[in-house]
């Protein structure tokens, strides 16, 4: 009995020495595994190309149009709701703001034509008659963005002449205002391509 005690100890010994040989190496050899992996994973970051310095875009996200600033005029003037009556054949109008047509699209959508109209008024859109090439305009809206415009082209069309409404095609702001002898016969018409947006710095 005491033999057979004697060989499973010996036994027993073994088998804990080689356990913890066992334990004791994969121990030393974990640390070694690991710090390959670690530089393979540094070569590889280290080969792409490096996005730091690179502003991630501003999201296109529609809304409905508050203010209008064309800065090289002067205008700053808030932006209210308007409509076209067609029993009446007339606009709304405002005497010290501007309306944006809501069967327009609005400002920041990715195609369409944003239409806002007012008097000519010195206090309105009066000054736009005075505008220069490439002059830029810039529509805040409700939702915090702000978005960039520039001057490309103008025309006078009659009042009747409706075809400007049609627009299809890239993003664009379009802003009417009277013309002529009396400033009441004709329409000035003013067109400015999308050049950017931001979203507006919330105060703290």
């Amino acid at each position: 009995m005491s033999s057979g005690k004697h060989r499973f100890g010996r036994t027993a010994g073994r088998a804990v020495y080689v356990l913890i040989m066992g334990v004791l190496f994969c121990a030393a050899l974990y640390p070694l595994s690991f710090r390959e992996y670690d530089k393979q994973v540094k070569v590889y970051a280290a080969s792409l190309p490096d996005y730091s310095g690179i502003k991630p875009p501003v999201p296109y996200a529609a809304g409905r149009p508050v203010k209008l600033e064309v800065p090289s005029l002067g205008v700053n003037l808030p932006i209210i709701d308007g409509a076209y009556d067609k029993s009446t054949n007339t606009w709304t109008l405002s005497n010290d703001k501007v309306q944006f047509d809501t069967a327009s699209k609005r400002p920041n959508s990715r195609d369409g034509n944003t239409f806002i109209y007012g008097h000519a008024t010195n206090w309105v859109f009066g000054p736009l008659l005075k505008i220069q090439p490439d002059a830029l305009a810039y529509v805040t809206t409700d939702n915090g963005f702000v978005i960039a415009y520039k001057l490309t082209s103008h025309e006078v069309v009659n009042p009747t002449d409706t075809s400007v409404l049609d627009y299809s095609g890239p993003s664009r702001l379009m802003l009417q205002t009277c013309t002529g002898p009396t400033l009441s016969e004709f329409r000035q018409m003013f067109y400015f391509s999308y050049m950017s947006h931001e979203r507006v710095k919330q105060q703290a």
